[in-house]
This record gives C-alpha cells, structure tokens and sequence, in this order.
C-alpha cells in the first residue's frame, strides 16, 4: 500500500510537516525550502513597515524605534514617558521624539506641542534635537495627504527649534536604508540638523 502523507500534518492543510519529511523530498527540496522561508521572512517584514503609513498608538511607537533601529542607532523607548522614544547618533547627540497619531493637521494647541514644549526646557541638552514625528491623515494615501500641520502650528514649532517628519517620510527613509543604509543615516544625521520645520527627503528625478 502506498504511504501518503497524513492532511492533518500536511503544509497544505496549514499544519506543521513533520521533522523527518525534508529528508526524504527529492534533491534540491532544502534549498529551495531555506529560500522560501528566508523570502517569506523578508515579506513580513516589508509588510510591517507598511504599517508606518497607516498604525496609530503605542503600535505606531514600536515601528518608528524599529525603523531607526534598522539603521543602526542606539533606540531606547520609553512607554508613558516624555519623551516617548530617544536615539542617540552618537556619545552627545540625540533625537528625542514625541509620536502623534490622529486623522487631521496637527494645530498650535494640540497637547504634543506642549509636550515638545515640555522637552526643550526639562530635558533636552545643547546638543539634542526634539522631533515630533507625525501620522495625521492616515486614511488617505500619502501621496494625496496635505501638510501635518496648521499654518500656526508650524510656525509655532519653528520657532522653537522643533522638526516634525512624517511616518510616510520615514516609510519612505526606511525603504531607502534598504538599498543603502549609510545614506539612510546621513538623513538622520539632516533631521538633526534642521532647525525646526518639517523634514523632507529631497525629491528623487
């Protein structure tokens, strides 16, 4: 009688396949295995990325820290805390980072201008850069979402020395550092830079 393979334990009926089965597949049958689970593997993560364009909450928090994390900076979250997130560039440079999620502009009174407010003078050093990063609009694609910010809220937090970037600009960051991470960091090293006002990559021909 001819041995076939149980359905309950089949990978086509979404079990687990037993651990002696790649033993027995045909020449070729492991590597080409390795290679989808390795594919498999990178298209979850691309996918989670994707999340940057439209998660809102502590989520949101997670996969900005992932995304500086990727490029190699030294990120410490702090959940409940201001700031919520802190990268180091280097041994006296920081980005401290406020997440704002909501569907519209951001506008002068909204609380996280405060908070950036809060971080200036209670926290951050000579050498730092308070950066708020922004996900308003999150329902539209981001090509067609407008400004994060009210006309007096940016002057508001220019004024300060505040940067706002947006996560379709760190979605857009992140797929860059996956071809060249080293010009990925030098973005970074801009966004520390400026002095206060939206961040935006150059536009590409």
């Amino acid at each position: 009688m001819k041995a076939t393979l149980d359905p309950a334990i089949s990978p086509a009926a979404g079990g687990a396949a037993p651990d002696w089965l790649p033993g027995l597949m045909p020449p070729g049958y492991q590597t080409r295995f390795a290679e989808i689970q390795r594919l498999t593997a990178e298209l979850q993560g691309m996918d989670r990325m994707g999340r940057l364009l439209w998660q809102g909450g502590p989520s949101l928090q997670e996969l900005v820290k992932e995304v500086l994390g990727a490029l190699k900076f030294e990120t410490e979250l702090t959940p409940g805390a201001t700031p919520q997130l802190i990268v180091r560039l280097d041994s006296k440079r920081r980005l401290l980072m406020e997440v704002i999620s909501g569907e519209t502009a951001i506008e002068k009174r909204h609380p996280e201008l405060a908070a950036a407010f809060q971080i200036l003078h209670q926290t951050a050093g000579d050498q730092d850069r308070v950066v708020l990063v922004a996900s308003p609009h999150r329902h539209l694609a981001p090509a067609s979402r407008p400004d994060p910010l009210t006309p007096e809220a940016l002057a508001f937090v220019t004024r300060m020395g505040v940067n706002v970037v947006t996560t379709a600009t760190l979605f857009s960051l992140w797929n860059l550092s996956m071809q060249d991470q080293a010009r990925g960091r030098t973005f970074i090293e801009r966004l520390h830079a400026q002095d206060g006002g939206v961040f935006r990559l150059p536009a590409t021909p």
